[in-house]
């Protein structure tokens, strides 16, 4: 996002580090050894505190309940946290607002999909909820790298 053209470390999806380089991205395996066993141990730890408690929410309040909550990216705090220890507050800025954009763009595939299902094909449906979210994360990301590059 914010400083594309210049060279950055960021992990996206299953913490693989990658490197940006004049907006292209390169996966940087050797990346993976700089970090400590304790900083997945904690990622680890937290996760499964975080689904346990989803689990015991939906066992006292209803599946409906327990299942927003397993929506809640379980190793995201915990993250953030590590990532702004190591790589700074801007760097868990950047990583906290591409989960708020993957988050956003999550709920209009729910809303897709809820409206789909019961309509049409389940298979059509979910790939009308999938492409909606792929729209929507993209534009997103666009809007806010945008807005990021004018302040």
């Amino acid at each position: 996002m914010a400083g594309v053209a210049r060279m950055r470390r960021r992990c996206v999806l299953v913490h693989v580090p990658v490197k940006v380089e004049s907006g292209r991205l390169r996966i940087d395996l050797a990346a993976l050894h700089k970090q400590s066993v304790s900083d997945y141990l904690v990622r680890f730890a937290f996760g499964a505190g975080v689904s346990a408690g989803a689990a015991i929410a939906g066992i006292v309040f209803g599946p409906r309940v327990g299942g927003v909550l397993l929506a809640f990216p379980a190793i995201l705090p915990a993250s953030l946290t590590l990532i702004e220890r190591k790589a700074g507050r801007r760097e868990a800025v950047v990583d906290a607002t591409g989960a708020i954009i993957g988050a956003v763009a999550l709920v209009v595939f729910a809303v897709v999909a809820s409206w789909a299902l019961p309509r049409i094909d389940p298979i059509v449906s979910v790939a009308l909820a999938g492409a909606s979210w792929t729209v929507w994360a993209m534009s997103l990301y666009a809007l806010v790298s945008r807005l990021w590059r004018r302040s």
